[in-house]
């Protein structure tokens, strides 16, 4: 399965993710959208709970690029979507691949 499925698949049952990098470092987040950044890379946008960061900011929102890493696996706890959570910023997500409703049920279409 790829890392993108994995995602999309942790997202939908609303369950933690830990992904691993090509260099063996890992990170558990949240999964919630993935989508075009500006510079036309896939990323996720996630909340990172633990492990390794480039910025040295472990916790907080992230938007790694999908090509980053090699594998994920999915952990067996849930999670409540964030209230901060805003799959609508069109500035910020122009070109949306996936995303899960907000806390609210509002869900953002391709």
């Amino acid at each position: 399965m790829s890392t993108k499925d994995i995602f999309i698949e942790a997202a939908n049952q609303l369950k933690l993710l830990q992904l691993f990098d090509f260099n063996g470092n890992s990170r558990v987040i949240e999964p919630y959208m993935i989508y075009d950044s500006a510079k036309g890379k896939v990323c996720f946008h996630c909340y990172q709970w633990q492990g390794y960061s480039e910025s040295g900011k472990v916790e907080g929102w992230k938007n790694p690029e999908m090509d980053s890493f090699e594998y994920g696996v999915i952990v067996n706890r849930t999670f409540t979507p964030r209230k901060e959570y805003n799959p609508f910023n069109e500035k910020m997500f122009a070109n949306v691949h996936f995303a899960i409703p907000t806390i609210d049920g509002r869900q953002r279409t391709h």
